[in-house]
């Protein structure tokens, strides 16, 4: 069939063969169900509790793990076996559990589109539920309802739909029967009603045209089914380091094996020093810290009302650079609201707000819920902010007769007692000779994008008069001018990632000259507004351009609003992108952080999103970028903290064998420290507060890796010290102090140990003292405490000695220890406190 919207009722009834007075057969609507379907969308398969538990051991960095239990089972190492398992073990349970309960919580928000329908078929009017709907069903709505398919009107009487969620435009559409040409934009469609739109005020009938799939928002949904998602950044680089640490593994026992064999060592030494250094090389931590973090970032967006699907996302919000925002319902309020009023010569506001009141359908239910067109609502709201009491006015004033708003004629009127009340279009109700003033106040709001809206009142002709004699007993008493005003905390937000390098832009359904409007109002670069159509004749490269020059994109169809997202990635941008309507689906998608509103949001958004914001707020975009941020400056604190003592590990036992001396440390000491010391102060400083400056500086470049080059040379600093202290005490135990093996043994275990856990102040910044502004983090003091307490386990314990090849010490050897501890952060404090100009990449 062709467009239905290109053809008469009439004629779209034949097509579909169906009787407008009777409806479809029952079983003529089995036979169309089981060639078309439900009339149901395929919305996106949630994740299977299988497929979120193995996506927790996907990393190269468990894989490394896992190799290391088989080693260590296949030599008889099974303790160190066992132990690494546990950490696994651990990892897995916290992600799974936590991306588990975020999928629950998604649970609540699905199933919001239409359950019911008002269908007439055989004769008979019943309500059935919306997915047994079929083409040619002919079904009626009301103000309140749903749109459950896509229909073709065929009866409207002031029919009045909000289609916000489907086409970005932010005032209600008035619908008509007539038909209009068949290339009409989606927008501009008034003879059609689609699955997912709300009827705001009046009554249609129509007969059903689409369902499920084949609606335009089921065409959406399929595009955005088809976006592939964008990989986190955090998730990337782990990724990325997990591979450079297989390299590294393999190479050093590699290199191990050779220099045992060529030391004479038999094969099975060789096998457990190279397990041993594999055992120093991989951060065993690394998996559970990461996991920590940013579960406790999900959990503080999730107060935040920020409901987060994946879990890095959380992070890559702190990488994002640009924000792709729609307007309607994002960026604004989502509803009409009186800004400015124009009197005529002599009338008393008050008398204005009165005639509007009583000229007006809307209304608002007991429960508080809105009924009615929103601009006629804005006008009750208006009333009721001047200080009039207009359900009282209503009562006092009985509707005698009414000329019903009429979209040809674009006017009102209803007669009371003595009175007639009226609205419409200013140059309908204003004569240009007699009311120039106020027409000019007209033009002026019109220029600033707010829809007018003359009101007028006057004393009624005779009962017979005619439409026309009744209006012409009218006289202004004024003009409203309206707008769907910005979000009250959306401006400041906007002002915030300015300041903090992020490019907000505006991508919306909605008119030029609305959008541009709104975009001046919260502070984005607005001279115009570029529309779908001029982008549309663009090419890749002049698109390029035009995205680095203009803020504001119009009238925008959902493939447009995503080849506007794959165009600023293309350009370097790590992109988020917010929305609530099916048509901002693909796009919510493609960005790298899709974040739908929830609360006014469609199935089909949230289910293309990563984040979805249960309170509809702009400024929570703003919090949760802080918070992402925060997340990488404690990942980058906890790497350089944990890569550096697996450094010092290795460092110690690769000089020890180098040199032809006994290895220092044994595989079970390493992997005791290693799951002591990478858990424990590490995720203390994973959850260090946010700097005051983390919403001052620009966003990291793009591909930036976890630890950049900064953190990594501070990384061999910081190794290199601490392994240069615990090596020397090696080599003062044996060489020096006549210590046995064992004794040696423990002397860098303990040296080795506690310059590492001081080192937790040289990784909490990278400039300035560590112990500035320690007192805000309180668990990292419990953290200290904590590791002491089980180190001096491990050391006073005479089972956990004996199992961890340990011994005692005197107090001469304990001194000697815990002055060489000290050195490396003396050292480097001392250094960071006397420089005058310190800088964020600097080498310590």
């Amino acid at each position: 069939m062709e467009v239905p919207h290109g053809l008469a009722g009439a004629e779209v009834l034949a097509r579909l063969d169906v009787d407008p007075e009777c409806g479809l057969a029952s079983d003529e609507v089995d036979r169309r169900r089981s060639v078309v379907g439900r009339n149901a969308l395929a919305l996106s398969t949630q994740r299977s509790s299988w497929r979120i538990l193995l996506d927790q051991v996907r990393s190269v960095v468990v894989v490394l793990l896992a190799a290391a239990v088989v080693a260590g089972l296949v030599i008889g190492e099974t303790v160190e076996a066992a132990a690494v398992a546990v950490v696994i073990i651990v990892n897995t349970i916290v992600g799974f559990v936590t991306e588990l309960r975020a999928l629950r919580s998604m649970e609540a928000l699905r199933h919001l589109t239409a359950a019911r329908a008002d269908v007439e078929r055989q004769n008979r009017r019943e309500e059935i539920d919306a997915a047994e709907l079929v083409p040619g069903d002919l079904v009626s709505v009301e103000a309140g309802d749903q749109a459950p398919a896509d229909i073709r009107i065929l009866e409207a009487e002031d029919l009045t739909v909000e289609e916000s969620a489907l086409t970005g435009e932010s005032e209600a559409v008035v619908k008509n029967v007539d038909p209009v040409r068949p290339d009409t934009p989606l927008a501009d469609r008034t003879n059609m009603l689609y699955s997912g739109t709300t009827v705001r005020a009046g009554r249609g009938r129509g007969v059903v045209v689409a369902t499920g799939p084949a609606t335009e928002v089921g065409r959406i949904a399929d595009l955005a089914a088809s976006t592939e998602t964008v990989q986190a950044p955090l998730k990337a680089g782990l990724e990325q380091l997990g591979r450079i640490l297989s390299l590294v593994v393999v190479g050093l026992a590699a290199a191990l094996a050779g220099l045992g064999l060529v030391r004479g060592l038999d094969v099975e030494e060789v096998v457990e020093v190279a397990i041993a250094l594999a055992v120093a090389v991989v951060p065993e931590g690394l998996p559970a810290v990461a996991t920590l973090t940013l579960t406790v970032g999900m959990r503080r967006m999730a107060r935040e009302h920020a409901l987060v699907r994946r879990l890095p996302t959380v992070e890559t919000l702190g990488s994002t650079n640009v924000i792709a925002a729609d307007k309607t319902g994002t960026l604004t309020a989502n509803e009409m609201q009186v800004v400015e009023v124009a009197l005529a010569d002599g009338v008393d506001e008050r008398v204005l707000w009165e005639s509007a009141v009583i000229c007006n359908d809307a209304d608002v239910a007991p429960d508080g819920t809105p009924v009615g067109d929103p601009t006629e609502l804005a006008l009750l709201l208006g009333a009721q902010a001047s200080g009039l009491d207009w359900r009282t006015l209503r009562a006092e004033h009985t509707r005698r007769a009414e000329v019903p708003f009429d979209p040809s004629t674009k006017r009102m009127a209803v007669v009371t007692d003595g009175a007639v009340h009226a609205k419409g279009a200013a140059e309908v109700l204003l004569d240009p000779q007699q009311h120039a003033a106020l027409l000019a106040r007209v033009d002026d709001m019109s220029g600033r994008a707010l829809r007018t809206l003359a009101i007028g009142a006057g004393r009624p002709p005779a009962d017979s008069a005619s439409d026309d004699e009744l209006f012409g007993a009218v006289g202004p008493l004024g003009v409203l001018g309206m707008i769907d005003p910005p979000r009250p905390a959306a401006v400041d937000a906007v002002t915030t990632c300015h300041r903090a390098g992020i490019r907000v832009i505006m991508i919306t359904g909605d008119q030029p000259r609305t959008a541009a409007a709104i975009a001046r109002e919260v502070g984005l670069r607005a001279g115009k507004a570029v529309t779908g159509a001029e982008l549309d004749r663009l090419d890749n490269d002049a698109l390029a351009h035009e995205i680095r020059n203009s803020d504001v994109f119009a009238r925008v169809a959902p493939e447009q609003k995503l080849r506007l997202v794959r165009a600023l990635q293309a350009a370097g941008g790590i992109v988020a992108v917010t929305g609530d309507g099916v048509n901002d689906a693909p796009a919510l998608r493609q960005a790298d952080v899709g974040i739908a509103m929830g609360r006014t949001g469609t199935d089909v958004a949230r289910e293309a999103a990563d984040i979805v914001l249960t309170t509809d707020d702009f400024s929570t975009i703003e919090r949760a970028i802080q918070e992402g941020r925060r997340i990488f400056a404690n990942v980058r604190r906890f790497g350089q903290f944990l890569f550096s003592w697996h450094l010092s590990v290795v460092l110690v036992v690769t000089a020890a064998l180098a040199l032809g001396l006994d290895a220092p440390l044994v595989g079970l000491m390493i992997l005791w420290n290693n799951l002591i010391i990478d858990v424990i102060p590490s995720f203390a400083l994973a959850l260090e507060p946010s700097s005051d400056e983390a919403m001052r500086e620009p966003p990291r470049p793009k591909g930036e890796p976890v630890l950049g080059a900064g953190t990594v040379r501070r990384i061999l600093i910081h190794g290199s010290l601490v392994g240069a202290v615990a090596f020397t005490a090696y080599l003062l135990a044996t060489k020096v102090m006549n210590l046995d093996l064992d004794q040696a043994r423990t002397m860098t275990f303990v040296t080795l140990t506690f310059a590492q856990l001081l080192a937790v102040f040289n990784a909490r910044t990278d400039t300035g003292s560590g112990l500035r502004g320690a007192t805000r983090n309180p668990y990292l003091w419990g953290a200290l405490a904590l590791t002491v307490a089980l180190e001096s386990l491990a050391l006073g314990v005479p089972a956990m000695r004996d199992l961890l090849g340990l011994t005692t010490l005197h107090a001469r050897d304990w001194a000697v220890a815990l002055s060489l501890a000290a050195i490396p952060v003396v050292l480097v404090q001392t250094v960071r406190v006397i420089r005058a100009r310190p800088t964020s990449d600097s080498a310590v």
